[in-house]
């Protein structure tokens, strides 16, 4: 078993790495044709790594890490890493409970921000397609503004169909983000793109997203590249 998964994990390397390739390739053309929208509005990046392994029984355990970056890719302002434990309750739906640690870059420091979460999965197949939606309620601790509990939804929907030799999966989804503290939403996130599973139990995702998000009272945009790489134990 052990040369088995081995074996799986070098092939998934490989075909990553002939990904990677594959996008290097687009990126000049991608600047070409966002080169329009990164003038009039902020450009960034979010990358991305999901893991997830079976526990016993239908509990698993889920880790999510990310990288942001805005100011026309310039500036890395935001980081988190953390993990939750989720149990399957039915063939459809999961209930999951974690922690994150986040940290921000507004100047010179990073500020960092503790984030107890508590959230539901529902993910069902309809006429091929797979759809998804996640809920969680996000209980933020800050030492440098003030605390807050954030409500989240993200609705995910993957088709059937497959184009080119490496079988790549069209994708769109979108999050809003609601302060029960501000009693407001502060950020709306739509987007879309491509899925690609090389190996079982690998996923790769590469898209793009339009952040809309607060300023104070104002609302301001962000064009965002986004890149996923999701392994699952």
């Amino acid at each position: 078993d052990e040369a088995i998964a081995a074996r799986g994990l070098v092939v998934a390397l490989q075909q990553a790495r002939v990904f990677m390739r594959k996008l290097r390739q687009l990126l000049p053309l991608m600047a070409l044709v966002t080169a329009p929208l990164m003038a009039a509005q902020d450009a960034g990046g979010s990358y991305n790594l999901l893991l997830k392994a079976s526990l016993a029984d239908d509990w698993f355990v889920i880790s999510r890490s990310n990288v942001a970056s805005r100011n026309n890719f310039g500036d890395e302002f935001l980081a988190y890493t953390g993990a939750s434990l989720g149990y399957q309750i039915a063939s459809r739906l999961s209930l999951r409970f974690g922690y994150r640690r986040a940290w921000f870059r507004f100047g010179a420091d990073w500020q960092p921000e503790d984030r107890a979460m508590l959230e539901a999965y529902f993910a069902d197949r309809i006429n091929g397609f797979r759809l998804t939606n996640r809920l969680r309620a996000e209980f933020r601790y800050f030492d440098w503004r003030d605390d807050d509990i954030r409500l989240r939804n993200e609705i995910t929907l993957e088709a059937p169909w497959e184009f080119t030799p490496l079988a790549l999966q069209p994708y769109v989804e979108e999050e809003v983000f609601f302060s029960t503290n501000a009693g407001r939403f502060e950020a709306n996130w739509l987007g879309g793109g491509l899925s690609w599973r090389p190996a079982d139990g690998v996923k790769l995702k590469l898209g793009y997203r339009w952040n809309r998000f607060r300023v104070g009272d104002d609302w301001a945009n962000r064009n965002v590249l986004v890149t996923g790489v999701n392994v699952f134990f």
